[in-house]
């Protein structure tokens, strides 16, 4: 328990044994009669909730001794009353509240973030003045990368090495799995592949993982598209050639495919030295 939760209870124990004392009845109390003369947000509630976009975001508001009064949600940049009680005021159908009895507690709940989401909500109380508990709503797009450029090349017979990077995330993947068309690869099930994982990061700074996947004595057969998908994130994919050496030209052209053979040259030359 942490010690605004203590002095808390420390107060409302004292409040008790004064009333009991003075012979106050505090078994009915009602919303104004116990150690606040009406609602009141309890200071333990979160104020910053991060989450990821395109996951579900979750701002709850504790109010006690509420009575007879009404919660709402307001969006603070523009003003947009979002909800009153259980009533959604906006065409939105991300957008839901939960009254939880056991706690007092409206939580504002929407689905699907996105980065527009982010920003200062406000928990108003139907008091007079008004009494408001700021949330804010920190959303983060996570990055999901295959290092380098989308397409990569390999001789035949060397080594392949592919590397996905996940950063930017409110936590890291419990793991990344890779995919070679929608096979997933197994080390054990393919003895030609090995994945290492390292973590970079921690204890304040900005945390990354990158798997990497490394396919040795490439064959055609290893070409194809390869995907990462990291645990609760999106996936990223880059597609690998694997070049014969009849073939070199496809490493530059990306095309895979060459120019005329050297006889068809000889035959236009001289039809275009004439013209």
């Amino acid at each position: 328990m942490t010690f605004p939760c203590l002095v808390e209870s420390y107060l409302r124990l004292l409040w008790t044994v004064i009333s009991l004392i003075l012979g106050w009845n505090v078994a009915g109390a009602g919303a104004g009669t116990g150690l606040y003369p009406g609602p009141y947000f309890p200071s333990w509630q979160p104020r910053n909730i991060t989450v990821h976009q395109d996951t579900v975001a979750y701002l709850p508001c504790t109010v006690m001794q509420l009575g007879d009064k009404s919660v709402s949600w307001v969006r603070q940049h523009n003003a947009d009353m979002l909800t009153v009680d259980h009533y959604i005021f906006v065409r939105d159908q991300r957008l839901s509240v939960h009254y939880t009895p056991d706690t007092s507690t409206w939580t504002l709940v929407i689905k699907y973030v996105q980065e527009r989401d982010a920003g200062t909500y406000e928990c108003q109380v139907s008091t007079e003045p008004k009494m408001a508990l700021l949330v804010h709503l920190n959303v983060i797009v996570p990055q999901v990368e295959v290092v380098g450029a989308a397409d990569k090349y390999v001789q035949l017979g060397s080594t392949a090495r592919l590397q996905c990077t996940v950063s930017s995330t409110v936590q890291l993947p419990d793991y990344i799995f890779w995919y070679h068309s929608d096979d997933r690869l197994l080390e054990y099930s393919h003895p030609r592949l090995s994945i290492a994982t390292a973590r970079r990061g921690g204890q304040g700074s900005e945390m990354s993982v990158t798997s990497t996947l490394t396919v040795t004595d490439a064959r055609e057969s290893d070409g194809g598209n390869y995907t990462c998908l990291p645990s609760n994130l999106h996936p990223a994919t880059t597609r690998l050639h694997v070049l014969t050496d009849e073939h070199p030209a496809a490493m530059h052209t990306g095309a895979g495919r060459l120019g005329p053979p050297p006889s068809v040259w000889v035959l236009l030359l001289p039809l275009m030295l004439l013209v």
